[in-house]
Parts: C-alpha cells; sequence; structure tokens
C-alpha cells in the first residue's frame, strides 16, 4: 500500500491533472488487486483446477492398476483339468500324442483317447501287447498319483485302429488291459 502512494505522490509532481488522474485509476485498480489476493498465495481458481487435474490422474491410475491385477491374476489361474490331464498323458506317451479329452467332474471320470507311439512295424504281437500295456499303465499310474478320480478309461489307437482299452477303477491294484482281436 504504501508503494502504491509513493507511486502516486511522483507521478503527481511530474504530469497533469487528466493524466494523473487516470494513473490513480490504475493504480487503485492494481492496490485493489493486491487486497483481493493478500493471504492467499494461489488464486482459488487455480487451486480448484489443480484439484480436479490430481483426481482425474488418480482415477486413471486406479483403473489401470485394477485392470492389470485383473489380467495378472488371470496368468496364475490352474488350467483346466482337462489340460493337467492332457499334459500328464503326453509326459508319459509323447508330445500331441492326446486325441480327445472327456472328464466328468462330478462322478470322477475320466476317457483319453490316445495315439500309440510304442508300436512299430514289424514286432511281434507279445512285444505290441507288452508295448501297449506298459504305455496304459504307466499313463494311468501317472495319472492317479496327480489327480483324484474314481475311473479311468485310455483308449490307445494307432490311426482309426483301436489297439486297447486301459482302465484303472479306485481299488483296484493295477491298470487292467482289453486288447483289439488283432493283438489278442
Amino acid at each position: 500500500m504504501l508503494k502504491i502512494r509513493r507511486a502516486i505522490a511522483a507521478a503527481g509532481t511530474a504530469q497533469s491533472r487528466g493524466s494523473r488522474t487516470a494513473q490513480q485509476q490504475r493504480l487503485s485498480r492494481s492496490a485493489a488487486r493486491l487486497l483481493r489476493t493478500r493471504g492467499r498465495t494461489i488464486p482459488w481458481k487455480h487451486a480448484v483446477v489443480y484439484a480436479a487435474v490430481a483426481v482425474a490422474v488418480a482415477i486413471v491410475i486406479a483403473v489401470w492398476d485394477h485392470a492389470y491385477e485383473a489380467r495378472e491374476a488371470a496368468l496364475f489361474q490352474p488350467p483346466p483339468p482337462q489340460v493337467v490331464a492332457k499334459n500328464l498323458v503326453e509326459d508319459v506317451v509323447g508330445p500331441n500324442a492326446v486325441k480327445s479329452v472327456s472328464l466328468d467332474q462330478k462322478s470322477g471320470t475320466l476317457e483319453m483317447t490316445v495315439q500309440d507311439s510304442l508300436v512299430k512295424p514289424g514286432q511281434s504281437r507279445d512285444e505290441q501287447r507288452k508295448n501297449v500295456t506298459a504305455e496304459g499303465s504307466l499313463a494311468i499310474q501317472f495319472l492317479e498319483s496327480r489327480m483324484p478320480l474314481k475311473m479311468i478309461t485310455l483308449h490307445i489307437v494307432t490311426g482309426t485302429r483301436t489297439l486297447a482299452t486301459v482302465t484303472f477303477k479306485t481299488g483296484d491294484k493295477a491298470p487292467t488291459t482289453q486288447f483289439a482281436p488283432d493283438l489278442q
């Protein structure tokens, strides 16, 4: 305020009466502006805009974080039991050997069609039977140790021809193998 009065006094000595009045009005407007903002370092409009931008950024970050967490949670969910069973059998028999998987979780039964990988042309029937039995028994034992199922049935095929059906029921000591007429 003191600065304004000094400026008015200095202007009054060097200027005419009309220009002095105009300058006094300009100085009084700036003095009024100074009085309105005295005590506040930031005008309220600026503070409101800043707060709105901060809230908007916080909302965007929260939405992004929620979406990111949902994607990450989906990655760590266990695969469905059919996929687990297929992977377990393919670990024993070989990659891409499982042709179909049917799992009924309510009754605890699993039925699979598996492409044979051990039987080779030129083998005797005894060797073929031994290979098919070993293949089915190992796959069933591996499944039984990892998945609680009441009944497991593996249909071992080569091309479109069924070689054997290997089954295991809870309470059995070992899987049973029923051979196709070709191998009996």
